[in-house]
């Protein structure tokens, strides 16, 4: 799978939005003696890959880097380089650093986690829902965002109602060492790298069971609300086995 060129980047990237990663990420690891610079780096070109800005394939330039992030060429060395082992970034000789491509493996595997995951955390949620109807509201205000782009929307704005969404249940579901498990980085790469190859009717069929999801979980149907996530994962790992070789990198690309 080709690298994603500069015309490939969605749209609204803009000095505007490094300005509101950075601030994000300013605030996320600020500590009693100020932000570490390659902590800033690293929270910063995560919430960029959440916001769309950078996608799998993209090369990561360490002088709009520095530029962009305020900090000199080291911090940015070492933030790069703990992104790759992360798995998020690939660091090669030949073309620098940028935003890994996932093989089909990999992306089987994060959706077997994801099953266990968001498995529990729907369970967790519905049942909260039952001893507190606010939290309907909370996740209403998510499955409405989510629906007002469809299944055929924008890719970067869709994945990002989506993020919401699973935002709002782990919220709901109240367990944070849960919300850690959630490897919401790689899941957004994932999304992002799939999305151009999947059929209009399997991005409907994702969307239908979102709102099969909603409605579990608003009426606190905690079983219903499980077997409804692991019939989505199951259906979402046949539909990745169904995709060209195309989608995906080589098992040996891994950036060396």
């Amino acid at each position: 799978m080709k690298a994603a060129t500069a015309s490939s980047r969605p749209p609204h990237s803009s000095t505007e939005m490094v300005s509101a990663e950075t601030a994000v990420a300013r605030t996320l690891v600020r500590t009693e003696h100020g932000p570490s610079s390659p902590d800033v780096v690293v929270d910063s070109i995560k919430h960029g890959i959440l916001l769309g800005r950078f996608v799998p394939g993209q090369r990561l330039i360490e002088a709009d880097m520095t530029r962009d992030y305020k900090v000199s060429r080291g911090p940015v060395r070492e933030a790069l380089k703990r992104l790759s082992a992360e798995g998020i970034v690939a660091l090669s000789r030949h073309r620098g650093a940028y935003i890994r491509l996932l093989t089909r493996r990999e992306v089987i595997e994060i959706l077997q986690v994801l099953q266990a995951v968001v498995g529990l955390a729907v369970r967790l949620a519905a049942v909260r829902m039952r001893k507190k109807p606010e939290y309907r509201a909370r996740l209403k205000i998510a499955y409405d965002k989510l629906s007002e782009h469809g299944p055929i929307g924008d890719r970067v704005l869709q994945s990002m109602d989506r993020n919401g969404f699973y935002d709002a249940i782990f919220e709901i579901a109240g367990n944070r060492e849960l919300a850690r498990l959630h490897p919401v980085v790689p899941t957004q790469i994932m999304r992002m790298q799939v999305y151009p190859y999947l059929a209009v009717s399997d991005r409907k069929q994702q969307f239908a069971d979102y709102k099969l999801l909603y409605d579990a979980m608003r009426g606190g149907h905690s079983r219903d609300a499980h077997r409804i996530v692991v019939s989505h994962i199951r259906r979402s790992r046949m539909q990745i086995r169904k995709l060209p070789d195309e989608a995906f990198a080589a098992d040996a690309d891994t950036g060396g």
